[in-house]
Parts: C-alpha cells; sequence; structure tokens
C-alpha cells in the first residue's frame, strides 16, 4: 500500500485474524465426534476443515473418515450438539492475537467504525467478544444465520455496512472499507464489495489460496494494521 487509506469502516473475520481459537475448535470437533460413536482426528487434520462455517467444518471432518454427512439421519443434531458445546468451551484456550487490542482503541479513536462477518455461529462470536470484553468496539457482527450466502459472497459484509449505516446514521462508501481475512474467500468477499483488502498470513486459512489472491495488504498477523493504517506520512 503506497498510500493512506481513507477508511470509513473495517471489518474483520473472527478466527484466525482476531482470535487464535484452533485448539477449543479442534476440541469440540472432537467432542462431537466422539459422543456420536466417531473417532478423534489430530489437531493438524480437523484445522484445515475451518474457515467456511461450522456446518462445513463438520461435513468435512466426517467425511474425512469415509462417512457421508448428507446420508447421516441425525447430521442435524449432530451439528446443534457441537455448537451447544463449542458455545460452552469456546474460550478455554483461545486467545486474542497480539495487538488486536490496540488495533481496536486506535480505529476508534480515529473515528472508524468496525464490524465482525464470520461463517461462525453468531451466539458463539457474540459469547467470544464478550469474553474478551472488545464487544463494545463492533458496531455489527453478522454470522451465517442471517444470510442466503456466505463468503465468498459479499452479502453479509454488504449487511455488516448497512447496520453500520443505520447505527451511526451515516452513508459509507465501498472504496472506504477495509475487509480483514485469512482466507481467500475473505479477500474475494472484499474485493466483490468494492472494498480494499488486507490479508492475515498466519492465520488458519490455506496461505497459497490466500496469496494468490493479491490482497491490498498483507501483514502475518491483524495487529500490524496499527503500522500500516495510522504510519506518518513520509
Amino acid at each position: 500500500m503506497k498510500e493512506k487509506l481513507n477508511l470509513q469502516a473495517v471489518l474483520f473475520d473472527l478466527d484466525g485474524v482476531l482470535i487464535d481459537s484452533g485448539a477449543d475448535i479442534v476440541a469440540s470437533v472432537n467432542a462431537a465426534l466422539t459422543r456420536f460413536g466417531y473417532k478423534e482426528e489430530p489437531y493438524e487434520v480437523i484445522i484445515k476443515f475451518v474457515g467456511n462455517g461450522a456446518k462445513n467444518l463438520l461435513i468435512r471432518s466426517l467425511d474425512y473418515q469415509g462417512i457421508n454427512a448428507e446420508a447421516m439421519p441425525n447430521f442435524s443434531e449432530f451439528f446443534d450438539w457441537y455448537v451447544a458445546w463449542y458455545r460452552s468451551h469456546a474460550a478455554e484456550k483461545t486467545v486474542l492475537y497480539t495487538g488486536i487490542g490496540e488495533l481496536l482503541e486506535k480505529l476508534k479513536k480515529e473515528g472508524v467504525f468496525c464490524a465482525v462477518v464470520s461463517n461462525k455461529p453468531l451466539s458463539v462470536t457474540r459469547e467470544i467478544l464478550k469474553h474478551f470484553s472488545i464487544d463494545s468496539f463492533f458496531d455489527a457482527v453478522v454470522g451465517p444465520e442471517q444470510l442466503s450466502r456466505i463468503k465468498p459472497d459479499p452479502e453479509g459484509l454488504a449487511l455488516a455496512v448497512s447496520f453500520i449505516e443505520k447505527k451511526r446514521n451515516i452513508t459509507i462508501l465501498p472504496e472506504k472499507v477495509l475487509m480483514v481475512g485469512d482466507s481467500a474467500t475473505d479477500i474475494q468477499a472484499g474485493r466483490a464489495l468494492g472494498a480494499h483488502t488486507c490479508a492475515v498470513t498466519e492465520g488458519f486459512g490455506n496461505r497459497e489460496k490466500l496469496l494468490a489472491e493479491n490482497a491490498g495488504i498483507v501483514v502475518p498477523f491483524a495487529g500490524e494494521l496499527v503500522k500500516i493504517l495510522f504510519m506518518p506520512k513520509v
């Protein structure tokens, strides 16, 4: 990025961007697997399935064991059990990434509005933000239950922007929005909205696919955005 961005809003993915939640996600998937009579899988296997929502996470975890989720008569029960379990165990080992608090404080000080657009169940996302006492920084939180199409479709991003506009009684231009995510679908959604994009390379998304999207900003961790967005002009 050669020029300082004039932003009105920053939209964040959650897992792998704001929070390092891998251990709790994997533990919860394994809890669901064993509860329903299937075997546990290693962290490095399940973590690769994170990023496209809880339902796809479970479908991929089952598929890895040769189980067709569509043929399961009790998949909805399996899914509901996982969500309830994860909601109760979502912050046992999960931590905020370094620099997130500072970044959110700086964005607030500069009058830039923030939102979370995650494929994680909305109730769980809200609980996590509240647990880390960062919920007050976000004017909107969007989850898959509110959408007909998840990322890479920009529907969730557009909804988040509309929530901010309504709450703050302002108009937000797409070119003054930044989407921050750790997966290719985050960048694709941001680009489809007409927003600036930031790729977080040390999250859970496939790094090769993420970098192939050529996001406008590339950082290892989202906290690094403080230096990029607010560095003095030379």
